[in-house]
């Protein structure tokens, strides 16, 4: 039987000049970026009793753009499931929201969470996928 010479890993000959010559860009590593440390406003206005022990370090929320609030152009709530939980802070939410109605992509984490009287305060990271 005729031994033959086989490679464990298949090379194409055009990826391969094109890594050797630098004419390939691949961004291995891309990386969330994170755009800013706030706590969540509008907590005390929203009924989060059922999901306050679901809203672990592990959890993210989704932000969802608003631009119709009646009080607030920039709008950006929070929302874990289908619940609101509140909104990204209206001194801090402008740019944000402008790079999210231009298509970019955020999510949310909770850094921290506890009652204060009938406010859950959540401490949240916001970042931009890159």
């Amino acid at each position: 039987m005729e031994e033959q010479n086989r490679s464990l890993i298949k090379v194409n000959s055009s990826l391969l000049a094109a890594l050797s010559k630098g004419g390939l860009s691949i961004d291995v590593f891309a990386k969330d970026i994170l755009v800013l440390e706030c706590i969540v406003a509008g907590t005390s206005f929203r009924k989060l009793d059922d999901v306050e022990k679901d809203l672990s370090a592990e959890v993210k929320l989704e932000p969802k753009r608003e631009p119709d609030n009646k009080h607030d152009k920039f709008a950006i709530a929070l929302y874990f499931n289908k619940t609101k939980v509140g909104y990204i802070p209206r001194d801090k939410n402008e740019v944000i929201a402008r790079l999210m109605d231009a298509g970019k992509k955020f999510f949310v984490t909770i850094q921290a969470r506890e009652w204060e009287g009938n406010w859950l305060r959540i401490e949240i990271k916001v970042f931009l996928k890159d």
